[in-house]
């Protein structure tokens, strides 16, 4: 008789390099012993060094793959990545309230490499707004709050922005400092040391280890604090493939 575990989705783009996207999820996802669903954005190409540019998939084939799976599995909590357009941000978020689905929005605008992955970040907001938890870095937390981050009480300055705006919040501060937190009610962060060197997939990761974490019956602290020791258990493994550091 085979175990039965939880299952969530992850819908973001396909990175062929497994680096980063819904490859990275579902491998997350795997190993926090949640099955994964993976409902595809957009076709990147991309390899570790760049993303070259991106195909998206139109909404249409977005929203019919989302429908599938909730036909045949109980779906409760989704990891949100790369959506590429705004149409695309519209159908997802016109999902998530149609079956009331819990929603951990990664608000990705840009790759490591620089590379742009929405039209503009206004295209998110739909999609936002039906957001459980978003989990945006330094800079995507500067555009959506309208406020420049230097300093721990800039970042707790733009949190309470956002937590007004769109209800839970974690801001990722890998770009300020290695310390995270988490506006929910109250605010509470969490920081591991930073390593030398950049390691690729680390947001994708963190948003779909809360996920996971979520959907095996954390609550969103819990889940908050669990899921940045993985991250950091995963960067303190992590393998060189060709010149860049990956999660493994």
């Amino acid at each position: 008789m085979g175990e039965k575990i939880p299952v969530a989705m992850a819908i973001a783009g396909h990175d062929p390099s497994g680096a980063s996207g819904i490859l990275r999820d579902i491998k997350t996802f795997e190993k926090l012993n949640v099955y994964g669903l993976g409902v595809i954005t957009a076709v990147t190409v991309q390899n570790t060094q760049e993303v070259k540019r991106y195909q998206l998939i139109p909404d249409s084939l977005v929203a019919e793959q989302i429908d599938a799976l909730i036909e045949d599995q109980p779906v409760k909590f989704v990891k949100v990545g790369m959506v590429g357009s705004g149409e695309n941000a519209r159908i997802i978020a016109d999902k998530i309230r149609e079956y009331g689905l819990k929603a951990i929005v990664d608000p990705v605008m840009s790759s490591s490499s620089g590379a742009k992955l929405i039209d503009s970040p206004e295209s998110l907001e739909p999609l936002l707004k039906e957001a459980y938890i978003i989990t945006p870095n330094v800079p995507e937390a500067e555009i959506l709050s309208g406020r420049e981050i230097k300093s721990r009480e800039d970042i707790i300055r733009a949190g309470k922005i956002l937590e007004d705006k769109y209800v839970c919040v974690i801001i990722k501060g890998g770009h300020l400092g290695g310390e995270d937190f988490l506006f929910c009610g109250d605010m509470h962060s969490a920081k591991q040391p930073l390593l030398p060197h950049d390691v690729r997939g680390t947001g994708c990761t963190y948003s779909s280890a809360i996920t996971a974490f979520l959907t095996r019956g954390y609550g969103i602290r819990e889940a908050f604090v669990n899921a940045r020791l993985f991250v950091q258990k995963e960067i303190e493994k992590s393998i060189v493939v060709g010149e860049k550091h990956l999660l493994p």
